[in-house]
């Protein structure tokens, strides 16, 4: 087989590597693409990506690529509490799209394709990894023949179970203990709602995503310690939706037609010890994964990647790709999955606890600019700690079921207006 001399080797073609891919590419870096599998990609994962990774993806020249029957705008988040009590607020930087998965990956694919410095290559294996002060050496099994690459720089991009994160000596322990996993399906059935919708049982939720016209994804997250499904296939997703009666009221007698197979993943909380090491780099759930319940995961990844085509092309081209060279690289990816942790732990405690959960969504339902803070933080455009003051006092309220809230001392606080008009024609036709 003909070996080739790139720059960077991209390890896994999902969102998190195509992307990678492009955003180096277009600097004029070589870059080859390994993909286990092949292109489109699919995943058991939520579908909503949030406004800063859709400003991420027009950023890259993607978002315009996707195809419309699967795009579908969402204008917030609405939690529905399993006795009833929904609190609902809109993003105030602009709307989320629900994109089915497959949809995405073609469209990065595609805009990869077509830059000249990039090549892509599925149904290869990655089974060595070997660094050195002169380069990096992949042993790969591509096609069923071996091959082995040397490049200056590998990026992981290849998921929970990271081969480029065990290979490199960087496995670490998850930022959570709880064990936590995951099931999806699509329906034929048109969207009820603007909003993601979270519905929530004891120890597990459901997310409802519109990701086009005519669809939606409804998918599952659980604690293992509170429920195990005995169930597998169409029937695991039909055994879930036991769990969530007005979901199921939702969907109907019968359910819509399926348009995917029900599939499961899991356990969902990982770790590593470091994002890099001598001329490696991991992004994306490779470096890290705690829970999809805050619906970050893509985001953040196309977050990380901006920080790549930021920080990377002048440390490749000097060929400064040792540890010590890459940690600003390293600082800037990992920054952006920490910051996410907090929230998550404070979900998923709320999950675990059924009266804490209601007393919060009481809560949220009093104070929409408390929500909205909550959801901007969650995509790091606002600081966490700068919570709104009334906005903390009507959570309180809320949540105790206080009368109405007096506060001559303070401005009544005011959520940003919500633009209206959420896709022009073009992204919708």
């Amino acid at each position: 087989m003909t070996q080739r001399q790139p720059d960077v080797v991209v390890v896994g073609g999902g969102p998190a590597g195509l992307a990678a891919a492009i955003a180096l590419g277009r600097q004029g870096i070589d870059v080859l693409v390994i993909e286990r599998s092949t292109w489109p990609r699919d995943k058991v994962c939520g579908e909503g990506l949030m406004p800063v990774g859709v400003d991420a993806l027009e950023r890259l020249g993607v978002f315009d690529q996707i195809d419309p029957d699967h795009l579908r705008p969402f204008r917030g988040i609405r939690w529905i509490s399993e006795d009833g009590a929904r609190a609902e607020a809109e993003f105030a930087s602009g709307p989320g799209f629900g994109i089915r998965r497959t949809a995405l990956s073609s469209a990065l694919f595609a805009v990869a394709s077509s830059l000249p410095s990039v090549e892509l290559w599925p149904n290869t294996l990655l089974s060595t990894l070997e660094s050195d002060a002169d380069g990096v050496s992949l042993g790969l099994r591509r096609e069923g023949r071996r091959a082995v690459i040397n490049a200056r720089l590998v990026i992981g991009a290849d998921g929970r179970n990271s081969k480029v994160r065990k290979l490199s000596g960087l496995q670490g322990k998850p930022s959570v203990s709880v064990q936590r996993w995951g099931a999806r399906q699509h329906f034929e059935v048109r969207p009820w709602t603007d909003h993601v919708e979270v519905w929530w049982a004891d120890g597990m939720e459901a997310y409802v995503t519109p990701s086009g016209s005519r669809q939606v994804e409804v998918a599952f997250l659980w604690d293992k310690a509170r429920f195990t499904p005995t169930q597998k296939g169409r029937d695991l997703v039909v055994g879930l939706l036991e769990k969530f009666p007005g979901l199921k009221a939702k969907l109907g007698r019968q359910l819509p037609t399926p348009l995917s197979q029900a599939a499961g993943i899991g356990p969902l909380a990982l770790g590593s010890s470091s994002p890099i090491a001598d001329r490696v780099v991991l992004i994306g759930d490779a470096l890290g994964y705690v829970d999809g319940i805050t619906g970050e995961g893509i985001s953040v990844a196309l977050s990380q990647v901006e920080v790549l085509g930021e920080t990377l092309p002048d440390l490749i081209t000097s060929d400064r790709l040792l540890a010590r060279d890459l940690r600003p690289v390293g600082r800037g990816v990992f920054g952006l999955f920490r910051d996410t942790v907090p929230l998550v732990k404070a979900a998923l405690l709320l999950s675990r606890f059924p009266k804490l959960r209601r007393l919060a969504i009481r809560g949220l339902r009093n104070s929409r600019a408390l929500f909205v803070h909550l959801l901007e933080s969650n995509m790091g455009r606002r600081p966490l700690y700068r919570l709104p003051l009334v906005g903390v006092f009507r959570f309180l309220a809320g949540a105790l079921r206080l009368g109405p809230l007096k506060l001559p001392h303070y401005r009544r606080a005011t959520v940003p207006v919500i633009q209206q008009q959420m896709v022009s024609e073009k992204k919708i036709n």
